[in-house]
C-alpha cells in the first residue's frame, strides 16, 4: 500500500511541476502548490521503510525534502502579490538533488526497488544538479538546461509506476 502512495505522490508532484513550467502567473502557483504538498508527503511516507535500512540517511532524506519544499513555496508567492526573489525557488532544486542521492543510496542498498533504478537515477542526478546550478546561478535559462533534467524526470517516472504496479521488494 505504501508503494502505491509514493508512487502517485511522485506522479503527481511531475505532473504538476510539468504543468507549472508551462504556466504563468495564478496557475503557475497553483500547480505549484501542488507539488509542493505532494513532494511534502513523500519522505514521510516512506520514512518507516527507509529508516530500517539506515537511519541517519532517511532522516537526512526527509530533512531534505522539507528544505525543498520550503524554498519551492517561494514560487507561490506571486499568488499574494509578495515580491521574492526566484533564486530562492530555483534553491529548491539543489536540495531535490541532495534528496535523489539519498534516497536511491537507500534504495541501492535496500534493494526495495531493482538496483537499476536506484544506479539510473544516481547518474542522472549529476547532470540534473549541474543543471540546477548553472540555472541558480543564472548561467543557463531553465528551458536551456532543461535536457539535462530529462532523464531524472524520466527515472522518477519509472519508479513511480514500478511501486504502484510492483511495490517494494522484500529487500
Amino acid at each position: 500500500m505504501t508503494a502505491r502512495v509514493v508512487g502517485s505522490l511522485f506522479i503527481t508532484a511531475t505532473a504538476a511541476g510539468v504543468v507549472s513550467a508551462a504556466t504563468q502567473g495564478t496557475t503557475r502557483g497553483l500547480c505549484v502548490f501542488i507539488m509542493a504538498v505532494a513532494i511534502a508527503f513523500i519522505a514521510p511516507t516512506l520514512f518507516p521503510i527507509l529508516k530500517q535500512h539506515g537511519e541517519g540517511l532517511a532522516m537526512g532524506y526527509v530533512v531534505a525534502r522539507t528544505l525543498e519544499v520550503v524554498l519551492l513555496m517561494t514560487a507561490i508567492a506571486p499568488i499574494a502579490q509578495i515580491q521574492i526573489d526566484e533564486l530562492w525557488g530555483h534553491a529548491s532544486a539543489i536540495y531535490f538533488c541532495v534528496s535523489v542521492a539519498l534516497l536511491n543510496t537507500l534504495l541501492f542498498r535496500s534493494r526495495l526497488v531493482p538496483r537499476w533504478i536506484s544506479v539510473w537515477a544516481l547518474i542522472a542526478v549529476v547532470p540534473y544538479l549541474g543543471g540546477a546550478a548553472l540555472v541558480l546561478f543564472d548561467i543557463l535559462q531553465q528551458t536551456q538546461a532543461g535536457a539535462l533534467f530529462v532523464p531524472l524526470a524520466i527515472n522518477e517516472m519509472v519508479l513511480a509506476v514500478w511501486l504502484l504496479v510492483k511495490g517494494f521488494s522484500k529487500g
